[in-house]
Order: structure tokens, then C-alpha cells, then sequence
């Protein structure tokens, strides 16, 4: 498989579909096809399921999907190394990202970085699960990565900046003239529960206090979260960072016992690190102790 048919098998599998992966790629539809069918018939395997959903992995296309994506992390760590070799003119990163500091952090972060390096490509994956976006460290799927809560794997992590989780209610709640919303009451009231809460710093607040979550709802869409809270639907947990400007009237509160959790970002080994990706690191790191206070 060369570079070219790689990209279009990880790029079908991560879309689960051709049409999304021509678009994503810049190719037709119909090329995507032709590659994989080209890929199944040199391999001699089925690799995809096709149906009305679109298209997904067969258990064969499972079971060689760790290596191809090996194949890809290697040819990127090549050519890295060539990168590094040549210096600073060149070169890609892959940055994981999360949707937070996406909107208020990452603009930032890359105009000052791009202004300075303005032939590195940096290419963004977004992962809210801060255990997936570890992983995707660890195995070199990225080259550093933006972490929402405590890192319990072996990289070389900075932390950034800790932020307040508030309690985000309707402006009519009977909490909503409160200074705070006290811990005690987390059972009390309807809860919207959020995906990834087991890995995000959220789920521990409950744990902390012994309070079993009285979820009403179970969303995967933080604004559509915000929007049923505004209705007096439930309350939900947030922090600081995602409700700046947030969308809808709503009431953000700390907690009586204040509850936070520290941004970071990190990767692998910094003496492994390319040279891009240390200075990216150290861009954003300058660029958050300066801005977001």
C-alpha cells in the first residue's frame, strides 16, 4: 500500500463513508472507491462492509487496522526526522485538539506560531476523551496533544491553566439568586449528563461528594446540553472556558466547595519530540500564560 492508499483507508474508516472521505481528501467519490477496491483486491480481503449506513470495517479491515495505522505513523515520523534534519522551513505536526480551547485558545495559538513558521503544517484532531486523546499521544497518532483533565499515562505533560467547573442552570432555577450551588444538592435536582465525563474531571465532583447523579438526559452536544438547562430541563457541569459567550441565557455557578481542573497539553518525550512539535508546545504554552487569564 503506498502513502496515497493509506490516507484514503483511514480517512473511509474515520469518516465511515466514501463520499465524506472524497470530500475530506479532495478526490471524487468514485476515486476513493477505486482505491479501495484496489487495496482489496492486491490484499485478497474484504476490508469494508457496505450498507445503507454507509461503509465500516470488516473484522479483516479490524484486525489490520493497527498496522496501517503503524505504516502511517511511521512514514510521518520519517519524515519528521527529515523535517528536523533540515530545520524549521518544513514539516507537519498533528495536534489534538478539544472543542473548548478550539473556539477561545487555538486561533490564538496558531497565528502567533504560523507567523513565525509559516511553512509547518499543522494538521487538528479533535478528541474530547482525554483517555482516547492519551492514547493517541502514546501511539504516536499525534504528536501532542491538549489534555481536559489529570494524564495518568508516562508522557511529558505542562499544565497550562486550571479552570473553574460551574453548575449551569435556567436564569428561573431556585438557585439562580445564589452565590454558589452547594455540593449537598448535586442529587437534588435533575442532572444533564455528558459524554466523556468519566475522563473530563466531571464524574469526580459526584465521586467527591458521594452524590449519585439524578440524570434526566444523556447528551453528546455541549450547546444542546446548554439550551435544555436554559429551558429549566436540568442542570449541567461546565467549565469556565466553554461558557464564555455561551449562547443562551443561562446562570453559571461555583460551587460552595470551588471545583477545577487543569488544561495541559503534552507529548510522548519532548527528547523524542521533532523540533516542530517542541516549539509548537512552546508557543502555545507562552501564548496561554499570556492571554488566558
Amino acid at each position: 500500500m503506498d502513502n496515497n492508499a493509506i490516507e484514503v483507508f483511514l480517512t473511509v474508516t474515520e469518516t465511515g463513508s466514501f463520499r465524506k472521505a472524497a470530500e475530506t481528501l479532495g478526490y471524487t467519490q468514485a476515486g476513493v472507491s477505486y482505491i479501495i477496491k484496489s487495496i482489496e483486491e492486491d490484499t485478497g480481503l474484504n476490508l469494508f462492509i457496505r450498507d445503507r449506513k454507509g461503509v465500516r470495517l470488516s473484522p479483516e479491515g479490524e484486525a489490520l487496522l493497527p498496522e496501517i495505522k503503524q505504516i502511517d505513523n511511521d512514514r510521518r515520523h520519517l519524515m519528521e526526522k527529515i523535517s528536523d534534519l533540515k530545520g524549521l522551513e518544513s514539516g507537519t505536526i498533528r495536534v489534538q485538539i478539544f472543542d473548548s480551547m478550539s473556539i477561545h485558545w487555538l486561533p490564538g495559538i496558531l497565528k502567533k506560531f504560523k507567523d513565525d513558521f509559516p511553512n509547518i503544517t499543522v494538521e487538528l484532531i479533535s478528541e474530547e476523551n482525554t483517555a482516547k486523546a492519551e492514547e493517541m499521544v502514546m501511539t504516536g497518532e499525534v504528536d501532542c496533544g491538549f489534555f481536559l483533565a489529570r494524564v495518568s499515562s508516562p508522557i511529558d505533560v505542562f499544565p497550562l491553566k486550571e479552570e473553574s467547573l460551574l453548575a449551569v442552570i435556567s436564569t428561573d432555577h431556585e438557585l439562580a439568586d445564589a452565590d454558589t450551588f452547594p455540593v449537598s444538592r448535586l442529587s437534588d435536582y435533575p442532572y444533564i449528563s455528558m459524554r466523556y465525563e468519566s475522563t473530563n474531571g466531571i464524574d469526580d465532583i459526584f465521586a467527591r461528594f458521594n452524590a449519585v447523579k439524578n440524570t434526566a438526559y444523556y447528551l453528546d452536544n455541549d450547546y444542546a446540553a446548554m439550551a435544555m438547562a436554559s429551558s429549566g430541563l436540568g442542570f449541567c457541569i461546565f467549565p469556565e472556558l466553554l461558557l464564555i459567550d455561551a449562547p443562551y441565557e443561562i446562570c453559571c455557578l461555583p460551587f460552595d466547595k470551588p471545583q477545577s481542573r487543569t488544561i495541559s497539553i503534552g507529548t510522548r518525550s519532548m527528547d523524542s519530540a521533532s523540533k516542530a512539535c517542541r516549539k509548537f508546545i512552546e508557543y502555545a504554552i507562552e501564548w496561554v500564560n499570556e492571554n488566558a487569564k
